[in-house]
Protein backbone atom coordinates (compact mmCIF):
# COMPACT_ATOMS: atom_id res chain seq x y z
CA UNK A 1 0.00 0.00 0.00
CA UNK A 2 1.34 3.49 -0.80
CA UNK A 3 2.29 6.04 1.84
CA UNK A 4 -0.70 8.39 2.19
CA UNK A 5 0.88 10.80 4.67
CA UNK A 6 3.98 11.36 6.76
CA UNK A 7 3.63 13.57 9.83
CA UNK A 8 6.25 16.23 10.51
CA UNK A 9 7.19 18.38 13.49
CA UNK A 10 8.10 21.30 11.21
CA UNK A 11 6.25 24.49 12.13
CA UNK A 12 6.53 28.10 11.09
CA UNK A 13 8.05 30.51 13.58
CA UNK A 14 5.76 33.03 15.32
CA UNK A 15 7.13 35.77 13.04
CA UNK A 16 6.43 33.73 9.90
CA UNK A 17 2.94 32.78 11.07
CA UNK A 18 2.10 36.40 11.79
CA UNK A 19 3.22 37.39 8.29
CA UNK A 20 0.83 34.80 6.82
CA UNK A 21 -2.05 35.79 9.10
CA UNK A 22 -1.61 39.49 8.34
CA UNK A 23 -1.71 38.73 4.61
CA UNK A 24 -5.06 36.88 4.78
CA UNK A 25 -6.80 38.23 7.89
CA UNK A 26 -9.39 40.23 5.95
CA UNK A 27 -10.64 37.10 4.19
CA UNK A 28 -11.99 35.78 7.48
CA UNK A 29 -14.52 38.61 7.70
CA UNK A 30 -16.74 36.55 5.38
CA UNK A 31 -18.01 32.98 5.44
CA UNK A 32 -16.94 30.59 2.69
CA UNK A 33 -16.02 26.94 2.34
CA UNK A 34 -12.79 26.89 0.42
CA UNK A 35 -10.49 29.15 -1.51
CA UNK A 36 -7.10 28.54 -3.06
CA UNK A 37 -4.96 31.66 -3.40
CA UNK A 38 -4.37 31.09 -7.09
CA UNK A 39 -2.95 34.60 -7.37
CA UNK A 40 0.28 32.88 -6.38
CA UNK A 41 0.19 30.93 -9.63
CA UNK A 42 -0.31 33.83 -12.05
CA UNK A 43 1.34 36.79 -10.31
CA UNK A 44 5.13 37.02 -10.25
CA UNK A 45 4.82 39.83 -7.71
CA UNK A 46 2.85 37.65 -5.29
CA UNK A 47 5.25 34.74 -5.71
CA UNK A 48 8.17 37.04 -5.00
CA UNK A 49 6.45 38.38 -1.87
CA UNK A 50 6.12 34.83 -0.54
CA UNK A 51 9.64 33.85 -1.56
CA UNK A 52 11.10 36.84 0.27
CA UNK A 53 8.90 36.50 3.35
CA UNK A 54 9.89 34.87 6.66
CA UNK A 55 7.46 32.04 5.88
CA UNK A 56 8.89 31.43 2.43
CA UNK A 57 12.46 31.39 3.70
CA UNK A 58 11.65 28.87 6.45
CA UNK A 59 9.72 26.60 4.08
CA UNK A 60 12.48 26.58 1.45
CA UNK A 61 15.13 25.83 4.07
CA UNK A 62 13.06 22.93 5.42
CA UNK A 63 12.37 21.45 1.98
CA UNK A 64 16.04 21.57 0.96
CA UNK A 65 16.83 18.59 3.20
CA UNK A 66 14.45 16.53 1.06
CA UNK A 67 15.86 17.69 -2.26
CA UNK A 68 12.76 19.81 -2.88
CA UNK A 69 11.97 23.49 -3.36
CA UNK A 70 8.96 25.70 -4.10
CA UNK A 71 9.54 26.09 -7.85
CA UNK A 72 7.22 23.29 -9.06
CA UNK A 73 4.02 25.24 -8.28
CA UNK A 74 4.90 27.99 -5.80
CA UNK A 75 3.63 28.33 -2.20
CA UNK A 76 -0.18 28.39 -2.19
CA UNK A 77 -2.41 28.83 0.89
CA UNK A 78 -5.76 27.06 1.21
CA UNK A 79 -8.24 29.01 3.30
CA UNK A 80 -11.81 28.42 4.49
CA UNK A 81 -14.22 29.93 6.99
CA UNK A 82 -17.30 27.75 6.85
CA UNK A 83 -20.01 28.12 9.51
CA UNK A 84 -21.01 24.46 9.36
CA UNK A 85 -19.23 21.12 9.02
CA UNK A 86 -18.40 20.48 5.37
CA UNK A 87 -17.66 17.14 3.72
CA UNK A 88 -14.97 17.84 1.14
CA UNK A 89 -15.17 17.33 -2.61
CA UNK A 90 -13.00 14.37 -3.71
CA UNK A 91 -10.42 15.23 -6.36
CA UNK A 92 -6.94 14.55 -7.72
CA UNK A 93 -4.41 17.40 -7.65
CA UNK A 94 -3.12 18.73 -10.96
CA UNK A 95 -1.25 21.79 -12.12
CA UNK A 96 -2.89 24.06 -14.70
CA UNK A 97 -0.97 22.18 -17.41
CA UNK A 98 -2.42 18.86 -16.12
CA UNK A 99 0.91 17.72 -14.68
CA UNK A 100 0.40 15.45 -11.69
CA UNK A 101 1.00 16.89 -8.22
CA UNK A 102 2.25 13.72 -6.55
CA UNK A 103 2.34 15.08 -3.00
CA UNK A 104 2.23 18.26 -0.93
CA UNK A 105 3.87 19.74 2.13
CA UNK A 106 0.95 21.10 4.16
CA UNK A 107 1.43 23.30 7.23
CA UNK A 108 -1.48 24.28 9.48
CA UNK A 109 -1.53 27.93 10.54
CA UNK A 110 -5.21 28.04 11.55
CA UNK A 111 -7.77 25.26 11.87
CA UNK A 112 -8.84 22.12 13.67
CA UNK A 113 -6.16 19.41 13.52
CA UNK A 114 -8.94 16.85 14.09
CA UNK A 115 -10.23 17.49 10.57
CA UNK A 116 -10.28 14.15 8.78
CA UNK A 117 -8.36 13.54 5.56
CA UNK A 118 -9.43 10.59 3.40
CA UNK A 119 -7.98 8.81 0.37
CA UNK A 120 -9.13 6.29 -2.24
CA UNK A 121 -6.00 4.51 -3.46
CA UNK A 122 -7.62 2.76 -6.44
CA UNK A 123 -8.35 5.94 -8.45
CA UNK A 124 -5.15 7.77 -9.34
CA UNK A 125 -3.68 10.12 -11.92
CA UNK A 126 -3.78 8.53 -15.37
CA UNK A 127 -6.63 6.12 -14.60
CA UNK A 128 -8.92 5.57 -17.61
CA UNK A 129 -12.00 5.96 -15.39
CA UNK A 130 -11.28 9.65 -14.83
CA UNK A 131 -13.51 12.02 -16.79
CA UNK A 132 -12.50 15.11 -18.73
CA UNK A 133 -14.00 18.43 -17.65
CA UNK A 134 -13.73 21.95 -19.00
CA UNK A 135 -13.15 24.95 -16.74
CA UNK A 136 -12.01 28.56 -16.88
CA UNK A 137 -8.97 29.47 -14.79
CA UNK A 138 -8.21 32.78 -13.09
CA UNK A 139 -6.60 34.17 -16.26
CA UNK A 140 -9.81 33.58 -18.24
CA UNK A 141 -8.30 30.72 -20.22
CA UNK A 142 -10.41 27.64 -20.89
CA UNK A 143 -8.65 24.48 -19.76
CA UNK A 144 -9.53 20.79 -19.65
CA UNK A 145 -8.60 18.33 -16.94
CA UNK A 146 -9.45 14.82 -15.82
CA UNK A 147 -10.92 14.13 -12.41
CA UNK A 148 -13.28 11.95 -10.37
CA UNK A 149 -16.49 11.01 -12.28
CA UNK A 150 -19.67 12.83 -11.23
CA UNK A 151 -21.49 16.08 -11.81
CA UNK A 152 -21.66 16.94 -8.09
CA UNK A 153 -19.74 16.25 -4.92
CA UNK A 154 -22.38 13.71 -3.86
CA UNK A 155 -22.06 11.95 -7.22
CA UNK A 156 -18.30 11.66 -6.77
CA UNK A 157 -18.58 10.37 -3.22
CA UNK A 158 -21.15 7.77 -4.33
CA UNK A 159 -18.88 6.67 -7.18
CA UNK A 160 -15.90 6.26 -4.86
CA UNK A 161 -17.65 4.57 -1.93
CA UNK A 162 -15.86 4.03 1.38
CA UNK A 163 -12.36 5.56 1.49
CA UNK A 164 -9.29 3.33 1.64
CA UNK A 165 -7.90 5.38 4.53
CA UNK A 166 -9.38 7.86 7.02
CA UNK A 167 -7.01 9.82 9.28
CA UNK A 168 -7.42 12.65 11.80
CA UNK A 169 -4.64 14.79 13.23
CA UNK A 170 -2.60 14.69 10.03
CA UNK A 171 -1.41 18.29 10.39
CA UNK A 172 0.05 18.50 13.89
CA UNK A 173 1.43 20.86 12.72
CA UNK A 174 2.52 19.65 9.26
CA UNK A 175 2.82 16.64 6.98
CA UNK A 176 3.64 15.38 3.53
CA UNK A 177 0.35 14.15 2.02
CA UNK A 178 -0.36 12.06 -1.08
CA UNK A 179 -2.35 14.01 -3.69
CA UNK A 180 -2.12 12.03 -6.95
CA UNK A 181 -5.00 9.73 -5.99
CA UNK A 182 -8.58 10.70 -5.08
CA UNK A 183 -8.67 12.44 -1.71
CA UNK A 184 -10.39 15.16 0.28
CA UNK A 185 -10.55 16.83 3.69
CA UNK A 186 -13.68 17.17 5.84
CA UNK A 187 -13.67 20.68 7.30
CA UNK A 188 -14.77 21.90 10.75
CA UNK A 189 -16.72 25.18 11.10
CA UNK A 190 -13.72 27.27 12.15
CA UNK A 191 -11.28 29.54 10.31
CA UNK A 192 -8.76 27.38 8.47
CA UNK A 193 -5.50 28.38 6.77
CA UNK A 194 -3.11 25.78 5.38
CA UNK A 195 0.14 26.77 3.69
CA UNK A 196 0.81 24.24 0.95
CA UNK A 197 3.68 23.45 -1.41
CA UNK A 198 2.95 21.17 -4.37
CA UNK A 199 5.70 18.64 -5.12
CA UNK A 200 6.63 16.68 -8.23
CA UNK A 201 7.91 13.80 -6.07
CA UNK A 202 5.95 11.12 -4.24
CA UNK A 203 6.18 10.92 -0.45
CA UNK A 204 8.33 7.81 -0.85
CA UNK A 205 10.77 9.69 -3.11
CA UNK A 206 10.90 12.65 -0.73
CA UNK A 207 11.63 10.49 2.31
CA UNK A 208 14.13 8.27 0.46
CA UNK A 209 16.17 11.34 -0.43
CA UNK A 210 16.46 12.27 3.25
CA UNK A 211 17.11 8.68 4.34
CA UNK A 212 13.91 8.54 6.41
CA UNK A 213 12.23 5.15 6.81
CA UNK A 214 8.51 4.61 6.31
CA UNK A 215 6.07 1.74 6.15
Amino acid sequence: MPVFYHKLDFDLSPTAKQWVLDRYKDRFNEAFYHDLDVSQLVSAENRQAWDQSPAGAEIKEFLSQFGCDTKFYSIVPFISNTKEFYVGNPHIDLRYDNTSIKSRLNIMVLGNPEDEMVWWDWLCYGDERLVEEEYENITGETRRWKNVPGNTKDDRLAFLGEPTVRVKNVLTPSAFVKTNCAHTVNISPVPRLIVSVALSKSIEEVLDYAGISYS
